[in-house]
């Protein structure tokens, strides 16, 4: 059998091919080739991987330096990819960056008696290092390409006033040199992603959904999500580019972000979980969780090639993700933009209304506004400030208007505010990124009966793009983590 290649000597063969790849792309502006900013930097750590402490941290900060290009030479759900499930349920090693969502607000009762509610945060993700070729030339197995990574965070909000946020110790894990990592494929019987000592694991259909997060006494938890009773058809909606139809998504995404986007809505929770020592007894729950793959492409939607670390978004790059399970029986999601300059009123070009008609999802794809309110100020990265650390400004509160459905003839209009629980839904990315994830109460406007609701407020690249490059390369310099 042929000896596996070394992390140096693989990573950096393929960070030569993306070189290649992004210098065949001309800037016509200057009509010179495209350039990867502070490319011998990142090549020179990957150097460094076979003795670095964390050969795991410095593989995906390398990748998100890569941008646009992260994805060259992987695999790809094309425009024509056809969806297929179960097997579809499983990851998709071959591909690009991918993760399980799950977000739960729980009613609890703590150890000492008092009420209360908890929001619990789970992104259990996989990224891929190098792509097929390289990884052919360095005889590794798909497994032996990808790190996997596991974020958690609990919002503990009590009746007696107590409230705070408590993040996961950081699980980051390579196989390739030492990490636990495995998870199920197409012909398996069953699914599971496992990371380090946490997990998901289900049915071939994934639901009942365990998810197991074993972080000590400081997050330790044992949660089962399954469907509402009343689902009698397939508990999960397409998202991705509308159908023709009019009832859902086609499940895709397409260049210049390809990938799968498919969602559960109000699953019912219950389990066991402790944080921080205390037990707290789950009394009633609910759910949601999402499955996606999105990749980075040297592609643009019209076909022609972008020009990459020239014409890409500055300073701001990210958005604003929401779902929320309403009192009724109903849900909606959806996702605004934030490129170039950062702005309070957003277009929420995104989305999709959730009814259950005898037993079946009927998704409805919306569009509206959405006002983001109440910046607040973070330091970035979590826990440290130096002068390499820049504060990110994170929306407290949204206010949405006029969200509506294309479908000629459909009437709904919605209209309402989410407030978080809690303040600080911050936490550090894998790659040291910074991101904010805060469970949060919906009070609707539209309606006189006032159809209210708990979801999840996602903010996602609200640092600008210049400051995070500083510290990652910092990072990649020194060995020391940022946090």
């Amino acid at each position: 059998m042929n000896e596996k290649n070394s992390p140096s000597k693989t990573i950096q063969s393929y960070l030569l091919s993306v070189q290649a790849a992004v210098n065949s792309i001309i800037d016509p502006t200057t009509l010179l080739p495209v350039q990867i900013p502070d490319f011998n930097a990142i090549y020179d750590a990957a150097g460094r991987m076979d003795t670095a402490p964390n050969p795991s941290d410095y593989a995906v900060v390398i990748t998100s330096l890569l941008g646009r290009a992260a994805g060259y030479d992987c695999a790809q759900p094309g425009a024509d990819y056809q969806l297929s499930f179960p097997n579809d349920h499983h990851l998709h090693p071959t591909m690009g960056a991918e993760w399980y969502y799950v977000g739960c607000h729980l009613n609890v009762t703590d150890s000492n008696g008092n009420d209360g509610r908890l929001g619990i945060l789970l992104s259990i993700q996989k990224n891929r290092c190098v792509g097929q070729t390289a990884q052919h030339e360095a005889n590794w197995s798909d497994t032996d390409t990808v790190i996997c990574a596991n974020v958690v965070t609990v919002t503990v909000d009590m009746a007696n006033g107590e409230k705070k946020i408590v993040r996961r110790t950081r699980n980051c894990q390579w196989a390739l040199t030492g990490g636990k990592v495995s998870y199920s494929a197409p012909g398996d019987d069953g699914f599971w992603f496992r990371c380090g000592n946490d997990s998901i694991s289900g049915s071939l259909d994934v639901l009942p959904l365990n998810v197991i997060v074993d972080d000590g006494d400081n997050i330790n938890m044992n949660l089962m999500l399954t469907a509402k009773e009343e689902m009698t058809g397939t508990p999960y909606f397409l998202q991705g580019m509308p159908s023709t139809t009019g009832n859902g998504g086609t499940g895709l995404t397409l260049v210049p972000k390809p990938g799968i986007y498919y969602s559960w809505p109000q699953l019912n929770v219950a389990g066991s979980i402790t944080v921080e020592g205390i037990g707290y007894t789950i009394k009633s729950g609910t759910g949601w969780i999402d499955h996606q793959l999105l990749m980075g492409s040297l592609q643009n939607a019209d076909g022609a090639h972008p020009v990459p670390f020239v014409e890409d978004p500055m300073p701001q790059d990210g958005w604003t993700w929401q779902f929320y399970n309403l009192n009724n029986g109903d849900a909606f999601t959806g996702a605004s933009f934030v490129t170039g300059a950062m702005i309070n009123s957003v277009s929420f070009s995104y989305g999709y209304y959730l009814r259950l008609v005898q037993g079946e999802w009927v998704a409805l794809f919306i569009m509206g506004n959405n006002q983001l309110l109440a910046f607040t100020p973070f330091p970035a990265p979590i826990g440290q400030q130096d002068q390499y650390t820049a504060e990110v400004n994170f929306p407290i509160t949204r206010s949405y208007q006029n969200l509506a459905p294309l479908v000629p003839g459909t009437h709904l209009s919605i209209s309402g505010t989410a407030a978080p629980w809690y303040f600080d839904g911050t936490f550090n990315n894998p790659n040291w990124t910074i991101g904010s994830e805060a469970p949060a109460d919906y009070i609707d406007n539209s309606t006189s009966s006032g159809n209210n609701g708990v979801g999840y407020l996602e903010t996602i690249g609200f640092e600008n793009v210049l400051s995070y490059r500083i510290r990652a390369l910092r990072y990649l310099e020194t060995g020391i983590f940022p946090g």
